[in-house]
């Protein structure tokens, strides 16, 4: 794993004809965009902080902590060494913001995690901006749009065949991954919360969560309805009903996705209504509120490219990569689309270190067309695994009671973050290291990984068992004694073990849990010490 905090480049080349004396906090990038767009009047740019602006950080730091759910604190335990928040949880400085907005424009989104705040702003007051003592730089807010998937060489292959009819045409997405037999072993979802970053929810389809939506919020509009309203486009809310119900949805005899009892947070942060709705800053927005609110999962079928080059894909660049990578550190598991550019290569956040990547497969295990192919700038193999992504079933929004297939490395990704909802179920103490490199490990191509299908097609169960000790009754992947304190428990009466619990303590396999196999475990965590 590779950690990253928010990098501060400085630039040096000038923004506009004449004198100017502010250039190095004036990125390229934006230099570049305001030379091609001499004749705009409004752009969207990121404005970077110095600091936080606050007298005393440790008192902040333990408001912060205070403050935080018991799930997210629960969760970040689970990755963080001591401090479960840092300088990335203060809030941007209000004065700071006040300042800069006395001077124009008008306020898109905050970030904490980046120290800055995005805005549209007229190009003329760039400088004016840059100039403030504690504005670290100004860089452009990247936005892109989707480009149309080429399936034609699967239009000949239907939906897996469907072997239990409660599954509809969703039996065989789930059977390829093994998520049937994930659900009949108990592990559905349930107990972890999912974050959906997409388009907008068709909340009224009989397949979508329903009850299980604890929360929603349409970064586009600043309200609390993700659905369809009277000034979105038609289509807003397509993309995100066909990915939500992939990875979640429920309806008897119709469609079920790999985490039918896993509850969610719902985040609108794409615009379909632009010519490119794509917009990186509702992304991070996105993101930070859902880790604040305690997610476990997030799944993400955006991407960014247009404004990227190759070069900038080395997991450390993009700025919805540098959110991925945080949200990481903070216990969250992300899965995102390779993308749907063949062989032109992955897109942002997809080269982030330690997200994982999906690829698209159709029902043969083949790899897809379009599935965008790795690796990225610095060499690493994408994508990470694979799932359907071809004629993958799914809700429409056509009625509460429309179904389809659809295509692209959209749809592969919510089987995955599915998968790894189910792990969360069966191993809710696991990292999302570990979670990626159990799907990783146990996938169908691990003895050969490349740059088309990663490591393969995920087998859920597979990775279930893949940290499997015998005495880690805790499941966390190391026998210590917290492991010893669940056996005295067992054997005591306080705590009843699930059947699979009592397997793995049962150090000596003779079908008794008693003190020979708490013996038997001391006298191997002695060993390992």
């Amino acid at each position: 794993m590779k950690s990253i905090f928010t990098s501060i480049l400085l630039f040096s080349l000038p923004l506009m004809a004449g004198p100017l004396q502010n250039v190095n906090k004036v990125s390229n990038n934006l230099e570049n965009y305001l030379n091609q767009n001499i004749s705009e009047s409004s752009i969207n740019i990121w404005v970077y902080f110095t600091d936080k602006n606050i007298s005393d950080l440790n008192i902040e730091l333990a408001r912060i902590e205070n403050s935080l759910s018991t799930k997210t604190k629960w969760r970040r335990n689970k990755t963080r060494d001591g401090a479960i928040v840092d300088i990335r949880d203060i809030q941007v400085s209000d004065m700071y913001i006040n300042e800069i907005l006395d001077i124009g424009g008008k306020l898109r989104t905050t970030s904490k995690w980046l120290n800055a705040i995005s805005m549209s702003v007229n190009p003329d007051i760039i400088n004016q901006l840059a100039g403030l003592t504690f504005v670290d730089r100004v860089d452009l807010v990247f936005h892109g749009k989707r480009i149309p998937i080429d399936t034609a060489a699967d239009l000949n292959i239907q939906p897996n065949s469907n072997n239990r009819v409660e599954y509809g045409d969703s039996f065989g997405q789930l059977d390829q991954i093994n998520a049937i037999a994930a659900h009949d072993a108990g592990y559905k979802g349930q107990g972890v919360l999912v974050l959906m970053l997409d388009t907008g929810y068709y909340k009224d389809h009989e397949a979508m969560p329903g009850e299980r939506i604890i929360t929603e919020w349409d970064f586009i509009n600043n309200d609390g309805e993700t659905q369809n309203e009277p000034t979105d486009p038609e289509s807003a809310h397509n993309h995100g009903t066909y990915t939500t119900t992939t990875l979640g949805g429920a309806f008897e005899g119709q469609l079920y996705g790999p985490a039918y009892e896993a509850e969610f947070l719902l985040a609108k942060t794409e615009d379909v209504g632009q010519e490119e709705p794509i917009e990186e800053d509702w992304y991070v927005a996105g993101l930070e509120w859902g880790e604040l609110l305690g997610a476990d999962v997030a799944s993400s079928s955006l991407g960014y490219i247009d404004w990227y080059t190759f070069d900038d894909l080395d997991g450390e660049t993009a700025v919805t990569t540098i959110a991925v990578t945080i949200a990481i550190e903070n216990g969250m598991t992300v899965t995102t689309a390779a993308g749907n550019y063949g062989e032109n290569g992955i897109i942002a956040p997809a080269d982030a270190f330690d997200v994982i990547t999906c690829g698209a497969v159709n029902v043969d295990g083949e790899i897809a067309g379009f599935s965008s192919h790795g690796p990225t700038a610095d060499g690493r193999i994408k994508p990470d695994v694979c799932a359907q992504g071809v004629n993958t079933y799914c809700a429409n929004i056509d009625g509460p009671s429309s179904y389809r297939t659809a295509n692209g490395t959209s749809l592969s990704t919510p089987l995955v973050g599915g998968a790894v909802a189910i792990i969360l179920s069966a191993r809710p103490n696991w990292t999302p290291y570990m979670i990626r490199e159990a799907l990783m490990m146990t996938a169908d191509n691990v003895d050969n990984p490349d740059n088309q299908y990663g490591w393969g097609t995920i087998d859920i169960m597979a990775a279930i068992d893949y940290f499997s000790i015998s005495g880690d009754v805790n499941n966390d992947a190391v026998l210590d004694v917290l492991d010893l304190v669940l056996i005295v428990n067992f054997i005591l009466g306080p705590e009843l073990p699930t059947e699979e619990q009592l397997n793995i303590a049962d150090i000596n396999n003779d079908g008794i849990l008693d003190v020979i196999d708490l013996v038997q475990l001391v006298a191997i965590i002695i060993g390992e010490s």
